[in-house]
This record gives C-alpha cells, structure tokens and sequence, in this order.
C-alpha cells in the first residue's frame, strides 16, 4: 500500500505527517526548524527526507 506525507509550514516551525494508504493513522516529526515562521516547505526529489524550507514569501 502507498505512503502520504503531507509538509506543513507553521509560525512555530515545520512538520512532517506521514500515514499510510488507508490515512486512518497519522504519525507526526517535528517541529523542524523550531521557532521559524515556515512559509513554504518541499522534499528535495533526489532525496525525499531532505527539506527545503523557505522563511519569506
């Protein structure tokens, strides 16, 4: 079965949620980057578990 990850950029840091397929159950990472207001947030696509995180519009 598949995996989601969904990235969320808060005033309070970054957050990774990632479930399975059925999405019934999700795990939470972080806050990354605690304390930054997180704008933008992206998975770099030659490696997934590494994140680009942008702190201006």
């Amino acid at each position: 079965m598949s995996r989601v990850r969904v990235l969320v950029g808060t005033r309070k840091g970054a957050f990774v949620l990632t479930s399975d397929g059925l999405r019934e159950r999700w795990n939470v990472s972080g806050p990354h980057f605690a304390g930054w207001e997180i704008f933008h947030l992206k998975g770099a696509p030659a490696d997934p578990d590494r994140l680009y995180a942008s702190q201006s519009i």
